[in-house]
C-alpha cells in the first residue's frame, strides 16, 4: 500500500509509539510518506528517525499565523493548482456547514500537498487532526481515511460539542482507540458508530528490550517516572508521595528520576528545593528511548502519578524491563497492566495512598520477581510489534 501519515509535529522524541508504526509499515514493504504540520526541532530525536530516513518522508505544511498571511497563502495556493487540479481545488474550497473561513483557508493548503500523488489510505493523528484533514476525503473519496484518537482529543466532545466531531464522524472509515473500557467508550459517548471503531494496543518492540527480574531493594533504592512535565501527568503529586516516603525511612537513601520535560520544570524544581529534597529527586529532562530503557533497567520501581491517563505507552517499556509498578488508577492503565499482578494501582492524586503502596512494595521485594515476569509476558502477549503490525495495515486496507 501507499500510506499518508498526518501528525501535528514530526519528529517528536515523545512520541515513540508513532515512530513504531511508521517503521512496521516501511518494514512490512509499504510506502509512507509524513505530513506534518511543523517541525519541532528538538534537540533530540529517536534513533530510528535517522535510520529509515525518515525526514526525507516528510512534508511540513507551515501554515503562516496571522490572518493575512494565511490568505495570501490560500489564495496563492489555490490559484497555482487550479488550472492542473480544478475539480479538487474547487473541492478544498468550497464552503461546508459550520466551517469559518479560516478553515477554508487551512482546507485549500491542506489539499495542495497531496495533488497529482495517489494513497490508499491516510493515517491520522489526531482527532483533532482528524476534523482538519477530513477535507481530503471530500477531494479523495476512494482513499480510505483513518484516524486514531488517544490523547487530548479524548475530550474535543466535551468541550467543544460532539457536533465538532461530526464530519468526521461520518466521512471516516474507522476510528483507532488503544482501549475499549476508556478509548471505544468515549468514541460510542459522541455517537460513532462501534463497527467502525477499532481497538488497536499500543505496540512496542519487545524483543529490543531486555528483561532484568527484580528481587531486592537497592541503595539507594532506585525509582523512576517518564512522562511529560505537564499538570495531568500528577507530578507534584508523585513528588510529595516520595518525600512522605522518604522522611518515613531516614535510614534508607532515595534515588528518583524524574525523565521528561515540559512547562512544568521550574514549578517542579521549586517544590523539590522546598522539600529539601535535592539530593533524592531528580529532574532528568528528555532523553531518547535507548537512554530511557537503560535508566529503566537500572531501577527497582516505577511510579506514573498521572491524574490523566489515556493509555500510557510508557507502561509497556517499563513492564517489558522486568520492574514492578506503582500507577494511578485512570484512563487506560488498568488495561495497560495487570492490576495487582504486574502492578499496584491507587486512587489518583492521592499522595498517601502512594506512599502506603510504595512502602508496601519496598517491605515485600519477594513479590517482585513474579511482578516483572507478569509485565513482560503481558507485553509480549497483547503489544509486541512483531505479532502486531500486520494488524496496522490490516486495518488501512479496510480488514477491520
Amino acid at each position: 500500500m501507499k500510506v499518508a501519515v498526518i501528525l501535528g509535529g514530526f519528529p517528536k522524541l515523545s512520541e515513540t509509539f508513532i515512530l513504531r508504526h511508521i517503521t512496521g509499515l516501511l518494514d512490512l514493504g509499504h510506502a509512507v510518506d509524513i505530513y506534518a504540520r511543523r517541525n519541532p526541532r528538538e534537540e533530540l530525536v529517536q534513533p530510528d528517525v535517522d535510520r529509515y530516513r525518515l525526514r526525507e518522508r516528510t512534508h511540513y505544511f507551515e501554515v503562516p499565523e496571522g490572518r493575512g498571511a494565511r490568505a495570501r497563502r490560500a489564495a496563492a495556493t489555490f490559484l497555482r493548482h487550479l488550472p492542473r487540479h480544478p475539480r479538487a481545488m474547487l473541492r478544498a474550497a468550497r464552503r461546508r456547514p459550520g466551517q469559518s473561513l479560516y478553515q477554508r483557508l487551512n482546507n485549500v493548503m491542506f489539499v495542495a500537498p497531496f495533488l497529482g500523488r495517489r494513497y490508499d489510505a491516510i493515517l491520522c493523528y489526531w482527532g483533532g487532526n482528524g476534523i482538519d484533514f477530513i477535507v481530503l476525503k471530500d477531494v479523495f473519496p476512494d482513499t480510505r481515511f483513518v484516524t486514531r484518537f488517544g490523547g487530548d482529543d479524548y475530550a474535543i466532545g466535551d468541550e467543544q460539542g460532539p457536533e465538532a466531531l461530526a464530519r468526521l464522524r461520518t466521512r471516516g472509515d474507522a476510528f483507532i482507540v488503544q482501549t475499549d473500557y476508556y478509548g471505544r467508550a468515549t468514541l460510542r459517548r459522541y455517537g460513532f458508530e462501534d463497527e467502525r471503531i477499532v481497538t488497536y494496543p499500543h505496540v512496542i518492540g519487545v524483543r529490543s528490550i531486555p528483561f532484568r527480574e527484580r528481587g531486592s531493594v537497592g541503595d539507594p533504592l532506585r525509582l523512576v517516572t517518564v512522562a511529560r512535565l505537564v499538570e495531568k501527568k500528577g507530578l507534584d503529586v508523585g513528588i510529595r508521595a516520595v518525600d512522605a516516603f522518604r522522611r518515613a525511612n531516614p535510614g534508607r537513601r532515595v534515588d528518583y528520576r524524574i525523565i521528561g520535560d515540559g512547562p512544568l520544570a521550574d514549578e517542579l524544581g521549586v517544590l523539590i528545593k522546598s522539600l529539601g529534597a535535592e539530593t533524592s529527586i531528580h529532574l532528568m529532562g528528555a532523553m531518547a528511548t535507548p537512554d530511557v530503557l537503560r535508566c529503566l533497567a537500572e531501577s527497582d520501581i516505577f511510579l506514573l502519578p498521572s491524574l490523566m491517563e489515556q493509555a500510557g505507552y510508557v507502561l509497556l517499556e517499563a513492564q517489558a524491563t522486568g520492574i514492578p509498578i506503582l500507577a494511578t488508577r485512570v484512563g487506560g492503565v488498568p488495561e495497560m497492566v495487570r492490576e495487582g499482578r504486574s502492578a499496584v494501582l491507587v486512587p489518583a492524586g492521592d499522595a498517601p495512598a502512594i506512599t502506603a503502596a510504595l512502602q508496601e512494595l519496598v517491605d515485600h521485594p519477594e513479590r517482585w520477581p513474579a511482578m516483572g515476569r507478569e509485565g513482560r509476558e503481558h507485553v509480549e502477549s497483547r503489544h509486541d510489534l512483531d505479532r502486531l503490525k500486520l494488524r496496522l495495515a490490516e486495518i488501512l486496507g479496510g480488514r477491520t
